[in-house]
C-alpha cells in the first residue's frame, strides 16, 4: 500500500533542490533603492534637493545595482512631452546623470536631449498654426457656401473640420514619429556612455 504524503512534504520535495542567489536579490534591492531615491528627486519630495540626493547617493554608489538604477531612471524619463515641459523636469533628469557620469560627452549629450525634448511641444504648435493658416481660406469658402445655400452665416469652426483634423492628426503622427526615432537613438548613445 502507497504510503500518503501531507501536502507540506509533496511541497518540501519539489523544492529541495531550488537555491536563492542572495547576490541576484541584493543586486534587485539596491537598483530599487537607487531608482526610489532617483524618483523622490524627480517627483519634487520636499525633503529632497540636489545636496540631498548627492548625501543620499553617496552612501549607496559604492552597492552593486546603484548606478544601474538611477541610469533606469533617466533613460525612462526621457520621454516626448505632451505638453509645456515643466521649468526644471529636465534639468533634474540633468542633475541625475551628471551624478552617476563625470564624462563630459555625457552631459554635452544630455544638454542636446533637454533642448530637443523642450522644443517638442513648440514644434507642435508651429506645426497646428500653420495648418490653421494654410486652411483658413477654404474655411472661409466653405462658410461662404453655406451662407449661400442657407442664406445666413453658419458658424463654422476649423478646430471641428473633419478634414482639418485628419490631416493635422497625420501630420503631427508623422512628426512625433521622427522625434522619437531620434530620441530613440539619442537615448541608446546616452546609455551607452553611461
Amino acid at each position: 500500500m502507497a504510503k500518503i504524503r501531507s501536502a507540506w512534504e509533496i511541497a518540501l520535495e519539489k523544492t529541495q533542490d531550488i537555491q536563492i542567489d542572495k547576490d541576484r536579490l541584493q543586486r534587485e534591492e539596491n537598483i530599487n533603492r537607487a531608482r526610489r531615491l532617483a524618483g523622490s528627486y524627480l517627483n519634487y519630495d520636499e525633503d529632497m534637493d540636489e545636496t540631498r540626493l548627492s548625501e543620499e547617493y553617496s552612501k549607496i554608489a559604492s552597492l552593486d545595482g546603484a548606478r544601474e538604477g538611477i541610469r533606469a531612471t533617466i533613460l525612462q524619463n526621457l520621454t516626448l512631452p505632451s505638453q509645456e515641459v515643466l521649468a526644471d523636469r529636465y534639468e533634474r533628469i540633468r542633475t541625475l546623470c551628471s551624478l552617476i557620469s563625470d564624462n563630459p560627452m555625457a552631459d554635452q549629450l544630455m544638454t542636446q536631449i533637454v533642448g530637443f525634448l523642450k522644443q517638442y511641444p513648440e514644434h507642435q504648435k508651429q506645426l497646428v498654426d500653420q495648418l490653421k493658416e494654410r486652411f483658413q481660406p477654404m474655411m472661409q469658402d466653405k462658410a461662404e457656401k453655406l451662407r449661400q445655400q442657407y442664406g445666413q452665416d453658419v458658424p463654422v469652426s476649423i478646430e471641428r473640420d473633419p478634414e482639418f483634423l485628419k490631416l493635422a492628426q497625420q501630420q503631427l503622427d508623422a512628426m512625433r514619429g521622427q522625434y522619437e526615432q531620434m530620441l530613440g537613438e539619442a537615448k541608446a548613445r546616452l546609455e551607452a556612455m553611461l
